[in-house]
């Protein structure tokens, strides 16, 4: 913000804003004009930044670049005594704006009505304590390795934040290979998962019911939707892609000229 008011070049500002309540502060109307360009890593914070605070600047969706990543899933079932029990994976911080609290009340409800060898794992920072359930584990803080381990034992990821401009975990969980459920409440994961046909969205307890048993039941859908996850983190989310798109838009910023995007 400081930056933005103090630079005499052409500025770009890449917010990662997305609808929550801070962004109808007021101090944000003048920070959002004072750019040149807008660097967006979704087309729905574009929408929203645009509708919000009703700026037409040079923009590109740029996404964020990915390195290919892999984890031992075996090595993660041994960390926290798994065994062979399927599991499904929830990374990140707990709390209520990151959809925690709703997703242990559906997940408690899904095991009353399913009994069964199923767990979900909560792996993050505790910061808004959680219920706790014989079929939950919290792992607390981990490091990149551990993450990547689990990413790669699990069933499918589940992202219930109500709240996201990307989610890189979800990018990653497709990269490597597992099927998701996300909040449909958040217009980025729905959309994310429209795009991509990888992911199944859910609002209501009957949906998150309805997505899991799918999971649950086929192999081969789980599957399908991995592969094209895996497909469209490919396609989208390469760092050759996001930084040509970078280049871009520093050209239409530095120009005035348009150079047609290849994505």
């Amino acid at each position: 913000w400081a930056g933005l008011r103090a630079a005499r070049s052409p500025t770009v500002l890449q917010p990662t804003a997305h609808d929550e309540p801070p962004a109808s502060m007021a101090l944000f109307d003048e920070m959002f004009h004072l750019p040149d360009g807008f660097a967006f890593i979704s087309p729905e914070e574009a929408s929203f930044v645009q509708r919000r605070y009703r700026v037409r600047r040079p923009n590109r969706v740029v996404g964020i670049g990915f390195e290919p990543r892999s984890g031992d899933g075996d090595r993660f079932r041994r960390e926290y005594g798994l065994g062979d029990e399927p599991y499904l994976l929830c990374v990140g911080r707990t709390e209520p704006g990151k959809g925690s609290l709703q997703l242990f009340e559906f997940f408690r409800t899904y095991k009353s009505r399913r009994p069964g060898p199923l767990k979900l794992i909560f792996l993050g920072e505790e910061v808004f304590p959680l219920p706790r359930h014989d079929a939950m584990v919290m792992t607390g803080y981990v490091d990149e390795s551990l993450r990547n381990d689990a990413l790669a034992g699990a069933l499918a990821l589940v992202q219930p934040s109500f709240y996201e401009s990307f989610s890189m975990v979800l990018a990653e969980a497709w990269a490597a290979g597992l099927p998701a459920l996300v909040q449909s409440r958040c217009d980025v994961l729905a959309g994310h998962a429209v795009r991509s046909r990888a992911g199944i969205p859910y609002g209501t307890y009957g949906e998150f019911e309805t997505a899991l048993d799918m999971l649950q039941e086929s192999r081969a859908l789980r599957e399908a939707l991995g592969r094209n996850g895996q497909l469209y983190v490919e396609q989208h989310f390469r760092w050759e892609h996001v930084m040509r798109r970078y280049d871009e838009l520093f050209d239409e910023v530095l120009t005035g000229r348009v150079r047609p995007s290849a994505s």
